[in-house]
């Protein structure tokens, strides 16, 4: 099903800026006029917020969504939150693809923890801790948990804690960070799950519905990622447990957005760990590749109707890009006509032809993700070496995390969980 979008206008509103190739994607053989906002308003605002998705020809920046709304035929929220905006927008009668309050699964640790018990899916052991003081006395004498927190991402990632003996000065400098009201702040400790298979499951969901074709996709945390286009039935069993649990769940809340999961598997259990109710990373990338109909799925998954990708191949790749640069300078880089596509850049404007990204703290920072795609693991593998070899000067495509990613589908498939058909290369393709 193909409609015309050529005179159709989207609005992509991206909190994070995270989400730029999205917005690029739908102006590609898509919809005739794309538009993308960054909240950037603050009491003293700055030009850094103000400037991502600023100076590309295919895309439009623009500063106030409400002068442009009667504009816009399609909003597209990549990201979680803003689920009042989505709803406010939707009870007006727009399109809106999103993740309406369903964002909430992913934000709301707790939340998601009960909806896992009260589908009958297996709940990994934790406990819920609240404040700084109490997280002390609860792992001085605890080894080899996960820390993880609710709802304010950008304070705290996920935290391995190997033991008070290694870890305990990590609090103190928690104390600095989170200040006075971090005795009354909730942290979650996890158990650390005995097992080397974390599988994954890469799609959009609909209502509830899901499409006939995803990815069955592999992670290395942050840096590497590896799928296969797969059936929805052919997805292993694992999977296709939890998507059919969770479909009602989303589809009470409207959900229309891609979505991912993680799933750790014993012996016995299958803990779902983390949803996330939003274009993953890596992922997104993969799906903006391989789904040729991309913009078809998102402007009618906007008004609730579920059509199936396209493929334009049959497995893809992807790694972490970085650049080093001073703290708080400015990184600028070339991106050659042959990797316009290939590079998914996040977070920054185009200034005469130069990809240029605000200043940030870290001396090395990642500017978004290389992607292949091809209709063999070796072919991808191969063709993702290639682009990395002819990635601009000063950047690094961290190529070598694919050999975790690769070691782990291995792992997966002498487990009899099914991720190809096809030969699967062995993890020495991504480091020689």
């Amino acid at each position: 099903m193909r409609t015309d979008l050529s005179n159709k206008t989207a609005l992509v509103i991206d909190q994070g800026g995270l989400f730029l190739p999205v917005a690029r994607r739908l102006a590609h053989d898509g919809f005739g006029r794309v538009l993308y906002y960054q909240p950037w308003e603050e009491g003293f605002s700055k030009v850094y917020r103000a400037s991502t998705g600023d100076g590309y020809e295919d895309i439009e920046r623009c500063e106030d969504v409400w002068e442009v709304k009667d504009a816009v035929d399609c909003f597209v929220f990549p990201d979680v939150g803003m689920a009042g905006l989505q709803l406010e927008l939707e009870a007006q009668g727009k399109r809106v693809w999103g993740s309406r309050n369903a964002s909430q699964l992913e934000l709301n640790r707790p939340l998601f923890l009960k909806t896992l018990d009260e589908l009958g899916l297996d709940v990994p052991k934790h406990e819920i801790v609240k404040g700084l003081d109490r997280l002390r006395e609860a792992l001085r004498d605890r080894e080899d948990v996960y820390i993880k927190i609710s709802k304010y991402r950008g304070m705290l990632e996920t935290f391995h804690w190997r033991s008070w003996a290694q870890d305990k000065w990590v609090l103190d400098a928690w104390a600095v960070k989170f200040g006075p009201i971090g005795d009354r702040f909730p942290f979650l400790v996890f158990d650390a799950i005995d097992t080397p298979l974390e599988i994954g499951g890469d799609t959009y969901c609909v209502d509830g519905q899901w499409p006939a074709l995803m990815l069955n996709g592999i992670e290395a945390k942050d840096r590497g990622y590896f799928s296969a286009v797969t059936e929805r039935d052919d997805m292993p069993e694992e999977v296709l447990h939890i998507l059919q649990a969770f479909g009602p769940v989303l589809g009470k809340n409207r959900y229309r957005n891609e979505f991912s999961m993680e799933a750790r598997v014993t012996d016995d259990s299958v803990f779902f760990i983390d949803p996330t109710c939003r274009g993953g990373l890596p992922s997104t990338g993969s799906q903006l590749e391989l789904w040729k109909n991309f913009p078809q799925i998102v402007w009618h998954g906007a008004s609730g109707e579920l059509i199936d990708p396209e493929p334009a191949a049959q497995f893809s790749a992807e790694c972490v890009l970085t650049m080093k640069s001073a703290p708080s300078s400015w990184c600028v880089t070339e991106v050659p006509e042959e990797l316009q596509s290939a590079m998914k850049l996040a977070g920054c404007c185009e200034v005469n032809g130069q990809a240029c990204f605000p200043p940030e703290d870290e001396n090395e920072r990642a500017i978004g993700w290389l992607v292949a795609i091809g209709d063999s693991p070796k072919e991808t593998l191969e063709e993702l070496k290639r682009l990395a070899e002819t990635v601009p000067d000063g950047v690094t495509a961290h190529i070598q995390a694919l050999a975790d990613v690769i070691d782990e589908i291995h792992t997966a498939q002498k487990d009899d969980i099914h991720f190809t058909d096809q030969k699967v290369p062995e993890p020495e393709i991504a480091i020689k």
